[in-house]
C-alpha cells in the first residue's frame, strides 16, 4: 500500500477494524463463526512485469499489451485457508457479487459466517443493503472495511501469490488463461498454500 493512502486513512478508524478482525479471528478459531475474507481479481493474457532492465543510458520500457480476453476471479478465503472461488470472463459487475454471496449464504452452515469486505462500488448501492437483511437471515453477515485498509483483508496476498508467483510468466490467451487461472485456485491447498503467521 502506497504512502499516500496511508496518509488518507482515518487511523483510529483502521485500528479498531484491525481489533475487531482480530477477536473474529479468534471467535472462528473456537467454532463460534466462520470469517471468510472476499474479494475479486482479474488476471489478463499476459502477467505482470516486476523486474526489467535496460542498457545504461536508456529508459526502461514495455510494449503495451491488449488487456481483452480477462479472467476474473471473485473469492472468499476463509480463516482455516479454505477458499471459495469462480471464475468468470466477463467484467465483474454487483449482480456476479450479490449471487456468489448469495451461494455462500445457501450452502450450510452451522455458526454465522461473517463476509470481511472492502468498500468499492460493486459492494455497495440499494441492491446490497437490501439483500443484507436476507443475508442476516440466513446467517451471513458483511463487514465493511474502513477506506484505504487493504492489508486487512487477507485474500489481497493469496491475489498477489496467484498472479506473480504462481502464475508461469507466459502470454495465455482464451481457453488457456482460463485453464491456467482455474488449475491455480484448483490447486489452492495442495499445490499452492499461504500461511499466515
Amino acid at each position: 500500500m502506497s504512502i499516500q493512502s496511508q496518509k488518507k486513512r482515518d487511523a483510529g478508524a483502521f485500528d479498531c477494524a484491525r481489533a475487531l478482525i482480530k477477536s473474529l479471528h479468534q471467535r472462528a478459531l473456537a467454532g463460534q463463526c466462520e470469517l471468510f475474507y472476499f474479494d475479486e481479481s482479474g488476471f489478463s493474457p499476459n502477467p505482470p512485469i516486476q523486474y526489467g532492465w535496460s542498457r545504461i543510458g536508456q529508459a526502461r520500457s514495455v510494449e503495451p499489451q491488449a488487456h481483452r480476453q480477462r479472467v476474473n476471479v471473485l473469492g472468499a478465503l476463509r480463516q482455516d485457508g479454505k477458499l471459495v472461488w469462480c471464475t468468470q470472463q466477463q467484467p465483474t459487475v454487483r449482480n456476479d457479487v450479490i449471487a456468489f454471496l448469495d451461494r455462500m449464504s445457501e450452502a450450510p452452515h452451522s455458526c454465522p459466517r461473517i463476509v470481511v469486505i472492502d468498500n468499492a462500488a460493486i459492494h455497495k448501492g440499494k441492491a446490497m443493503d437490501s439483500k443484507r437483511q436476507e443475508w442476516a437471515a440466513q446467517g451471513l453477515y458483511l463487514y465493511y472495511l474502513p477506506p484505504y485498509s487493504p492489508e486487512l483483508n487477507r485474500i489481497e496476498i493469496l491475489w498477489k501469490q496467484a498472479k506473480y508467483f504462481w502464475r508461469r510468466f507466459c502470454s495465455l490467451k482464451g481457453e488457456e488463461l482460463l485453464n491456467e487461472v482455474n488449475s491455480i485456485f484448483n490447486a489452492f491447498g495442495t499445490g499452492f498454500t499461504i500461511n499466515f503467521a
